[in-house]
């Protein structure tokens, strides 16, 4: 095992951050928030974790730092565009995204410009991913489970009964892209400080169409389907190695299959595979169970 863990170690690294990329478009999607401001985040968070460390600050410090000021400016980034809402939300949250990629692209003096940075401390273990990635997990976990999730998921399904009920679905609307910035920008601080280089490409329009892969192959009803695509897409390029130039089409086919005959993802084709055994078991026992309460309400014995 740790033969294969050091042999794949890349690999590893690669898996955790886009998990945290897909968890930084996942979570917003459960209160019904169509927000890709986790791209830019994660553009801001890069470089911002490889300015501070190249500056001689400790990685834990310029992690938590750069994770910090990103919930700070997408709590104010929030105010303004959470009334939008679906495609106008998207399209709103991606011109964050580009506007965040010019400013990498032109500020020459700080991100290095279109050369990017180089030379960044690898700074980060995959031990540290890793470890970080569990407490997010189950981070998520509690937001999933009890009253916090069935507010969010109220929130998505029916907004106005989410009203009725006195919930301030823009308030929770809020936590979640607040939240999704975080994990976005964490995401990019722990690429920059383990591939020791990042330039402006890196949180570009294709690491968007990544992201939605991820959650629309692996399913956006939780947790578990964002990381089921994020290991999916992340094993690709190992999986599909054999296949030379003809991946992406190989890779664009599955997409295509995915978005049309299962659009609830992974996680949701064993979810309602799992509700149709159910069912079928209830089906099986219910004669058995009401035969036994006739029974009873006759005072016989079952």
């Amino acid at each position: 095992m740790a033969a294969w863990l050091l042999s794949n170690e890349l690999l590893i690294q690669n898996i955790a951050v886009y998990a945290l990329v897909a968890f930084s478009v996942q979570v917003p999607l459960r209160s019904g928030t169509f927000s890709l401001a986790g791209i830019g985040f994660y553009g801001i968070g890069a470089y911002g974790a490889a300015y501070l460390v190249k500056g001689g600050q400790s990685a834990p410090l310029s992690v938590g730092a750069v994770v910090v000021a990103s919930m700070v400016l997408g709590w104010c980034l929030a105010r303004i565009l959470v009334r939008l809402k679906d495609l106008y939300l998207g399209i709103a949250t991606l011109a964050f995204d580009l506007m965040v990629g010019v400013v990498a692209l032109n500020w020459v003096a700080v991100t290095g410009g279109p050369a990017g940075m180089y030379g960044i401390p690898a700074v980060i273990s995959t031990t540290t991913m890793l470890v970080t990635m569990v407490i997010v997990v189950g981070l998520l976990v509690l937001t999933e489970s009890g009253v916090t999730g069935r507010i969010l998921q109220t929130t998505r399904q029916d907004e106005q009964l989410a009203q009725s009920l006195a919930i301030d679905g823009h308030r929770y609307r809020r936590f979640t892209f607040v939240i999704g910035s975080g994990l976005g920008a964490l995401a990019g601080a722990f690429h920059a400080l383990s591939a020791n280089a990042i330039s402006p490409g890196d949180a570009g329009f294709h690491l968007v169409v990544l992201a939605l892969a991820m959650v629309i192959i692996g399913g956006f009803n939780s947790w578990i389907g964002a990381l089921l695509g994020a290991i999916i897409l992340g094993s690709i390029p190992v999986v599909l190695a054999g296949v030379g130039d003809w991946w992406p089409v190989v890779y664009g086919a599955g997409m295509l299959i995915f978005a049309v005959f299962a659009p609830s993802g992974i996680f949701g084709i064993a979810e309602s595979a799992y509700r149709r055994v159910r069912s079928r078991r209830t089906r099986t026992t219910q004669p058995a169970e009401a035969r036994t309460m006739a029974a009873i309400t006759n005072g016989g014995t079952p």
